[in-house]
């Protein structure tokens, strides 16, 4: 017999024995109370020995689901990136913390989640409560692996469907009046190679002048710039987003050139500032020499076009007018996966399948033309 019932007052307890503890080899016992008959409470007892003969009896905890979720994140600190420990860390301490505050882990249900999900999507976007889902869903199939609790609750917990992004694209006309605007702004170079090499926000602001090769015309992706730490704020470098992000780009001579011009600028800015200038080495810097913060540098870019009255449009999407233009051009999906970095080219061809369907019909008039032409 592993427990055993017992008549307090009123009420009835039931009396487990869990086995010996590890370190000590002591009998331990687990008290549960609180049934008002004994029939309830030999109910509960034949489920906690059926549990404890399965090897699925879990321990309750009084351990709150925000003290869970701290410790949680520590655990898992070694094998996460700076950046998703940041978003990590926020969502914890700005939503599940005050949401679950008074909720012990082991009485966390789907219902509680669900109802948190409906809550969280009155202000935010259906994309980032998905973000919480995903990182609640991994937080509680650790602490089922680590038999903290029997059930992962958040499994029987519909995600929160988020709509697929639609990216916007610049049109020659918009470009063109874009590099106008542009023209003499901190913000010509960056966004000039963004545009002409479709690099990431984080590729960009984390390249070197050791990465650039004037003799070779190229320019080599090696790094990336992010924000992390546990406040969001420190700016850390990463390598590339995959193996394949690491690439050298050839460059054309008007690249060069202005790349040039950009890096005689940064040199006069040195000497002009002196001691209140910081070399960094960074193609991209503030006006101090200290690297741009990524955040900063889209609102930057965002506060230009609003400015300039130009159409509004992401600093990312830079990227996706550059994607676009390649295929456009009947630049091969391969080697446009290349340049871009893409980890393989069914990534280019399904982010970017729009422009390959409204290239149908042009290509369908070419070969009618060919064949018809023969005949």
């Amino acid at each position: 017999m592993r427990g055993h019932i017992r008549k307090r007052g009123t009420s009835y307890s039931i009396i487990v024995d869990i086995g010996r503890n590890s370190k000590t080899g002591k009998r331990q016992q687990k008290w549960f109370s609180g049934y008002n008959t004994k029939k309830e409470a030999e109910k509960a007892l034949s489920g906690i020995i059926h549990e404890l003969e399965q090897n699925t009896f879990v321990v309750p905890s009084e351990t709150t689901v925000p003290e869970y979720l701290s410790y949680w994140l520590e655990q898992r600190r070694s094998n996460l990136s700076p950046t998703t420990i940041s978003g990590y860390k926020t969502i914890i301490d700005k939503h599940l913390t005050s949401a679950f505050n008074s909720i012990k882990l082991k009485d966390l249900k789907p219902l509680t989640i669900h109802h948190y999900y409906n809550t969280k999507l009155e202000s935010l976007s259906a994309r980032t409560v998905l973000h919480h889902h995903r990182m609640l869903r991994k937080a509680m199939e650790d602490a089922k692996n680590w038999q903290l609790i029997n059930n992962n609750p958040v499994d029987n917990v519909e995600a929160p469907k988020a709509k697929k992004f639609k990216s916007q694209v610049l049109n020659p006309q918009e470009i063109q009046l874009l590099f106008k605007a542009l023209e003499g702004h901190r913000l010509e170079v960056p966004v000039s190679l963004m545009l002409f090499l479709g690099l990431r926000r984080g590729e960009l602001l984390g390249l070197k002048w050791e990465d650039i090769d004037y003799a070779d015309g190229t320019i080599t992706v090696q790094r990336n710039l992010v924000r992390g730490g546990d406040d969001g704020t420190e700016l850390i470098l990463k390598d590339p987003k995959t193996q394949d992000s690491a690439r050298t780009i050839p460059l054309s001579s008007n690249i060069i050139a202005m790349l040039r011009r950009h890096e005689l600028s940064q040199k006069e800015t040195k000497l002009r500032l002196g001691p209140l200038y910081t070399a960094t080495d960074f193609v991209f810097t503030k006006e101090d020499g200290l690297p741009w913060n990524p955040a900063t540098f889209s609102r930057a870019f965002k506060d230009f076009l609003v400015a300039n009255n130009l159409k509004q449009v992401r600093v990312h999407d830079l990227r996706h007018t550059n994607a676009t233009l390649m295929l456009m051009s009947n630049i091969p999906a391969k080697v446009a996966s290349e340049r871009l970095g893409h980890s393989n080219i069914s990534i280019t061809l399904d982010l970017y399948s729009h422009v390959l369907k409204n290239m149908q019909q042009e290509t369908t008039d070419k070969i009618d033309s060919i064949l018809f032409d023969a005949k």
